[in-house]
């Protein structure tokens, strides 16, 4: 055996994983007592099987990580919290009951070792070593592969009293060709993954430990043609987003090893398995890596629905720069502008529920809102102010063309109103031109408020998100202090400050965050189809996709842009690019980015050819449905 060693490539909750037919659920930062909670609930009452179990050091505490598998629950006994007398002791009493280790796991919890171990029933002759140099190791393994033709099949490096130190499981089988490699720094193991992968082998055991301050791998690589996807040197946040993202291409985890250098807690993990090929997957990553490459994207969720199925979603690169943060899909973004879509759905919705009008006016006496030009003292055009309906607004023909809600968003709500009615001009009469007005949509906020007695964002919250299953989206906060708990950083391109912003009083305009599968979840509760239940009825979302008539309207309906080839909006602001579009072939793409790029105005230039570019390739979609 070759004395090298390893690879590198980088959960804290909860996670779980499904699709018909497979089930997963992967733990980690369990405590002791934690674990043998965890372990009763998943291997007795869900009668799951453990797959997979790590012990590590977390802030000088015994932690633990496992993974459990909807597959037989018999024919394998797991132990844990032993020491090392424990351990033997163990393994001597399971090797008389026909049972051998096949996952060994130790950990130097401040000078104290823990053993934790898998036993899986077998008939085929084994010998098992622990308490190795890795001289010995070495010595054991020529002796056992090399002499007597057993093959290795569990290896494990840990510290004891401060040296590199092994245990190892050989079995008398026959089992693909395989490669063992011991005693690697990250960067050997690296390029010992580079080489094997070039060669057909995959890794399937990942040991890492820590030795005088540095990392240390031990791995086996066996012969297969399936992809394996390999980190390490995760931290504890980017281990749950590749979790999750892993989870959004249809694979399943299926080992983790959790260690700890110089007082910091890291993961290395494999998973195995896709709903998607291995070229689909390059030429989906292609696609999104050259546009993060053109206009230098921090970070991008995407998100792709097909027939109203969640059947791809993804983080890719940082969420937050300063500590390296990855993207997943459960990472949120704002969404800027494909808010209005959000509202419009919620003023539609009063239409079927109340008996609001698209025709009723907001502004004179008997308006929605009140007689403002009454109230302020005075209106700069009261005449056309007074015309103002719920449809223009919707429509963006209300005929201002100066934006109240971006000048003067330092003002409330009423003073806003009174500001734009006694010093911004109308041009046109309402309804007979179209001119894009985030104040518009502002309005339609108050509108809400006003119909359905509640604030705006709890009346599209329980009106619309919630009966499309969504219950991540809420109004993002004003500054980065606000930041909602996995919500991304946001950067500039010189071309504004992010956070000097006043979200909370855009909310209905440009307000929300999301992440980029929420938005498919929106989409396919008004898109007519027959997928997942729809928010609105058939002719509520037919009027809603109707394009309006007025001079310059070309493609806008009621919150929503309309052609013959797809429904969509887009959102850009400070910090923020979006985008939700539904193509005619039955493909939806959501793409959520941290960044404003000055060369992708407004995404057309980037964000749409790449979403547009995904909607009609020739990707072989899978059946299964994430949401």
């Amino acid at each position: 055996m070759k004395k090298i060693i390893s690879f590198s490539i980088s959960l804290l909750l909860l996670s779980f994983f499904f699709f018909p037919g497979y089930s997963q659920t992967a733990r980690h930062g369990m405590s002791s007592s934690e674990y043998q909670t965890a372990y009763n609930t998943n291997s007795g009452t869900n009668k799951m099987r453990l797959a997979d179990v790590s012990v590590y050091n977390e802030n000088g505490q015994e932690t633990y990580a496992a993974i459990w598998d909807k597959k037989a629950s018999s024919g394998w006994i797991a132990r844990h919290a032993m020491n090392e007398s424990g351990y033997q002791s163990e393994v001597t009493t399971q090797k008389k009951a026909g049972y051998r280790p096949d996952r060994i796991t130790i950990a130097d919890i401040n000078g104290r070792l823990v053993f934790a171990c898998i036993f899986n029933k077998t008939s085929s002759a084994w010998e098992a070593r622990h308490n190795m140099s890795s001289q010995q190791y070495q010595t054991e393994y020529n002796n056992w592969v090399g002499s007597k033709g057993y093959r290795l099949v569990e290896v494990c490096g840990y510290k004891r009293n401060g040296q590199e130190t092994y245990a190892a499981v050989w079995e008398k089988s026959a089992g693909p060709q395989y490669v063992a490699r011991h005693a690697m720094s990250a960067d050997q193991y690296q390029n010992e993954f580079n080489t094997q992968y070039g060669n057909g082998y995959k890794p399937v055991r990942v040991s890492a430990f820590e030795v005088g301050g540095q990392s240390r791998f031990a791995v086996i690589f066996e012969k297969m043609n399936d992809g394996v996807y390999a980190r390490s040197a995760l931290t504890p946040y980017n281990y749950q987003a590749e979790y999750d993202n892993n989870w959004g291409t249809g694979s399943s985890l299926k080992h983790v090893c959790g260690y700890n250098v110089n007082g910091k807690t890291y993961f290395a993990a494999l998973w195995m398995g896709a709903g998607i090929s291995g070229s689909d997957l390059t030429l989906i990553n292609n696609k999104v890596k050259k546009y993060m490459d053109d206009f230098n994207v921090p970070g991008l969720s995407i998100a792709v629905m097909k027939n109203g199925k969640l059947v791809y979603t993804r983080g890719y690169g940082q969420a937050d720069k300063s500590n390296g943060n990855l993207v997943s899909p459960n990472t949120l973004f704002r969404i800027a502008s494909v808010s209005k879509p959000l509202t419009a759905a919620a003023i539609m919705r009063l239409t079927e529920t109340t008996n609001l009008k698209l025709t009723d006016k907001l502004f004179g006496p008997g308006g929605l809102l009140g007689d403002y030009c009454a109230v302020s003292g005075s209106c700069i055009d009261k005449a056309d102010a007074e015309k103002i309906t719920v449809q223009s607004c919707l429509e963006h023909t209300t005929g201002w063309t100066q934006d109240a809600v971006w000048n003067e968003y330092q003002l409330n709500n009423t003073d806003i109103i009174k500001w734009a009615l006694k010093n911004y001009s109308q041009p046109t009469a309402p309804g007979v031109k179209y001119q894009y007005m985030n104040f518009d949509y502002f309005l339609l906020g108050r509108v809400i408020e006003k119909k359905s007695g509640q604030t705006y964002e709890n009346y599209v919250k329980n009106a619309i998100l919630s009966k499309s299953g969504i219950t991540k989206m809420r109004i993002g906060k004003d500054n980065a202090a606000g930041k909602a708990p996995n919500e991304v950083t946001y950067y500039s391109d010189n071309n504004g400050n992010p956070y000097d912003l006043k979200l909370t009083r855009m909310d209905a305009n440009g307000g929300w965050i999301a992440r980029s599968a929420d938005l498919l979840m929106f989409a396919a509760g008004i898109d007519g189809l027959n997928n997942r239940p729809d928010v609105l009825s058939a002719g509520t979302i037919n009027t809603m996709q109707t394009i309006s008539t007025a001079d310059g309207a070309s493609d806008y309906a009621k919150g929503l842009k309309v052609n013959g080839d797809w429904w969509m909006h887009n959102g850009c602001m400070p910090g923020t690019l979006g985008h939700l579009c539904h193509f005619k072939n039955g493909i939806s793409v959501a793409v959520l980015i941290n960044i404003r790029p000055k060369a992708d105005e407004c995404h057309w230039d980037g964000m749409y050819p790449l979403a547009k570019g995904i909607a009609e390739s020739s990707v072989s979609w899978p059946s299964y449905d994430l949401f």
